[in-house]
């Protein structure tokens, strides 16, 4: 009998309870972070791709940039609307040039104005800019009998106006049908009238005429038939 209890304690038990947990659980903590980080790059990443491919898409905007006829083929008029105006940018403290960008109409010439920032040159609603295309037709024009019609633009910008204007045209013409209210718009010169005349002929439910007297001269959009004013009457201005 003493024997027996003798050999009880040599059992292993002892040894394997100490050493069982050990190598679990530096597993599982090194495994769980790696998954983690793997997923958050693969998430992140994509993300990232999209957000520098579309980046460019308001950028690259579907207008052409102005290019400049040859000097070589500027007719006399063009080279002195071209002095004149670099001479307006000097006296305007604006740093800038000017160029002929089209001159295949003999009665019309496309001049364009290049620098730095044009925002001084295009002025509030593009009076610098209208200004500056009124006087540089005077100085084309004197002492002529034949008319150049003249066209100074910098930066696309007649055409973004021309955009905007049509946008606003649609806008108002929309309200005026629903409310049956006639709307006025703020003044336009006799450019931007034509084209929210132009942008609302053929939209139906209302009429266009314009009011008042330069500079303050305005357009009206009137409910179709609510006011005897025929939309297609020529010239609106």
């Amino acid at each position: 009998t003493p024997r027996l209890v003798k050999a009880a304690p040599q059992s292993e038990k002892p040894a394997e309870k100490p050493q069982s947990p050990k190598p679990e659980k530096p597993a599982k903590q090194e495994e769980t972070p790696r998954l983690v980080r793997a997923a958050s790059v693969e998430k992140v990443a994509p993300k990232a791709a999209e957000e520098k491919n579309e980046q460019p898409a308001p950028e690259a905007k579907h207008l052409p940039k102005a290019t400049p006829m040859p000097e070589s083929e500027w007719s006399n008029e063009a080279k002195t609307a071209v002095a004149f105006i670099d001479g307006l940018l000097v006296k305007l403290g604006v740093e800038g040039h000017a160029f002929v960008t089209d001159q295949s109409e003999l009665d019309h010439m496309r001049i364009e104005i290049e620098g730095p920032d044009m925002g001084p040159v295009i002025g509030r609603r593009g009076d610098t800019l209208d200004a500056i295309q009124y006087l540089t037709s005077l100085v084309l024009n004197r002492g002529t009998d034949d008319h150049i019609r003249l066209t100074i633009d910098t930066e696309n910008y007649r055409i973004k106006r021309a955009e905007s204007l049509e946008r606003l045209a649609r806008k108002m013409a929309g309200k005026v049908a629903r409310y049956h209210k006639p709307m006025t718009l703020e003044p336009m010169n006799p450019y931007e009238r034509r084209i929210i005349h132009a942008a609302l002929q053929d939209y139906r439910g209302v009429t266009t005429h314009s009011t008042g007297t330069e500079p303050g001269r305005r357009v009206v959009i009137s409910p179709e038939g609510g006011r005897k004013y025929n939309s297609r009457r020529s010239p609106k201005q």
